[in-house]
């Protein structure tokens, strides 16, 4: 059953990847060039199985859904649906490898990631936009269905869970790498480097390169840490280019603030050497006369504004109004249930036409959180509190080591970044496939907490030590086994 599963997704997988390809090939040559590179990239990469294909055809799809291509965004706009349902299914067909005990936080976190694409699911019954609500609703029911397969089926083994978020990896890296190869033939690139223009390449805006940019850099800390090969790092220098070009302040302060925590785990010995070294190199650049260059630079000045001009009255670009205006607008008129799930576009038209709906000029939302309770209200509050308590978990309880390092910091920047984004759980772009099962992998692999018979076991074996301990500082315990002494002759 397996076997046919493989092969019938192969199949499929190499229609999508034709079609997907001949039609870029039309309309953008270089992301048909990216799609081929990226195809024999993977098809020259060892530990590749059937099921990473699809992986990696479903990582493609959610790229071009997400583009700035309308023929890519309409050939893809159902078969990503299918290719995540095509995941879930090849992995039912697959042998069970769970561990003896799954954290208990583990369960919780999948049961609410169900819990809450049930309750998105059943909002069509109340949404103003009901057809709309009912296919994200089960959208977001093939997430949880397949954050619970890799959970259950795939992920148990660490190195397969690291092997299939090395695809995921490549998938995300190409597609930065395309878009400067876009920037570089249309001339974006070379105008955001010398104007004022913010660069967004293969995708529909600014903001989403910086997402995707922002998820890129820890998962490829990660793979680094995990394998120790420099060449897992090559994927960091062009997201992190793109990412200073895209100028989202949102996804660089959440990706700075991420690194800052790792670096507060490692502790603060780390964090002094890490100050040094960076007044060294800029007391270097200031002798080598490199910082007035780099700072009189357009893009620069440009890129410090972001930070600085308070447009709309504020420097958050009149998003706190965009926040009290959707407070107003759920807290008046549906604070149970929310306008249902998915309804966010629909809803604002209705606002600005309508005088029942309370507050108009809302456009968009920009907090994932407050997104939720205006399509869902208080109703999902439970579930997201326990989601955001699992990932909390993650953030203070995995450890930074390893490939460990790199999913903690991945945790991080994509909770900042939904505090000014709304793409926790918009399953048609890859934000919420990416975050949600690294949060999964994290969780799955927690250290648990060590037996008390083996705490006792390793006392045995270090009593003589911990016995010298107590000697020394005078402490006698006659019910502790003594070491036995040599007797002098």
């Amino acid at each position: 059953m397996g076997n046919r599963m493989g092969q019938l997704g192969l199949l499929v997988g190499a229609t999508c990847l034709v079609v997907v390809t001949t039609i870029a090939a039309i309309t953008v040559p270089l992301v048909a060039a990216g799609l081929v590179a990226l195809v024999l990239l993977l098809a020259f990469s060892r530990r590749v199985d059937g099921w990473r294909w699809m992986l990696a055809l479903t990582m493609g799809l959610l790229v071009c859904a997400s583009s700035n291509v309308p023929a890519l965004v309409e050939a893809s706009f159902y078969p990503r649906y299918a290719a995540v349902a095509g995941l879930v299914l090849w992995g039912l067909c697959l042998p069970g490898r769970t561990p003896a005990r799954t954290d208990v936080w583990t369960r919780v976190f999948v049961a609410a990631l169900w819990a809450m694409g049930g309750l998105a699911t059943m909002s069509f019954a109340w949404s103003v936009v009901p057809m709309e609500t009912l296919q994200r609703g089960v959208a977001l029911l093939l997430l949880a269905a397949l954050v619970h397969v890799l959970v259950r089926r795939r992920w148990p083994d660490r190195a397969v869970m690291m092997a299939d978020l090395r695809v995921v990896y490549l998938v995300l890296t190409a597609s930065i790498v395309v878009s400067l190869g876009i920037g570089f033939a249309d001339g974006t690139l070379v105008a955001a480097t010398s104007s004022v223009t913010r660069f967004q390449g293969l995708y529909n805006n600014p903001n989403m390169l910086g997402i995707v940019c922002a998820l890129t850099i820890p998962l490829g800390w990660a793979l680094y840490r995990q394998s120790r090969r420099q060449v897992a790092l090559l994927g960091m220098v062009p997201a992190a280019a793109s990412l200073l070009l895209s100028q989202s302040r949102t996804a660089l302060i959440a990706v700075l603030v991420g690194a800052l925590w790792l670096v507060l785990r490692y502790g603060l010995g780390r964090m002094v050497r890490l100050a040094a070294g960076a007044t060294a190199l800029l007391l270097v650049a200031h002798l080598l006369n490199l910082l007035p260059t780099i700072f009189a630079a357009p893009w620069m000045r440009q890129f410090v504004l972001r930070f600085t001009d308070p447009t709309g009255g504020d420097l958050s670009n009149g998003r706190t109004q965009m926040w009290q205006t959707t407070i107003d607008l759920w807290w008046q008129n549906r604070p149970t249930l929310g306008f249902g799930y998915a309804s966010r576009n629909h809803l604002f038209e209705l606002a600005s036409a309508d005088e029942f709906f309370g507050t108009a000029g809302v456009s968009v939302v920009h907090n994932s959180y407050l997104q939720l309770l205006l399509e869902l209200g208080l109703a999902a509050v439970l579930p997201l509190l326990l989601l955001l308590v699992a990932a909390g978990r993650v953030v203070l309880r995995a450890p930074v080591r390893r490939a460990d390092a790199g999913l903690v910091w991945l945790v991080v920047t994509g909770l900042l970044i939904q505090v000014t984004e709304s793409a926790m759980f918009g399953t048609g772009q890859t934000y919420p496939y990416v975050f949600w099962t690294v949060v999964a992998a994290a969780l799955l692999h927690l250290p648990t907490k060590r037996n008390p018979a083996d705490r006792e076991g390793a006392a045995r074996v270090n009593l003589p030590h911990a016995e010298a301990g107590r000697q020394r500082a005078g402490v006698f315990d006659d019910g502790v086994p003594r070491r036995p002494t040599v007797l002098l002759r």
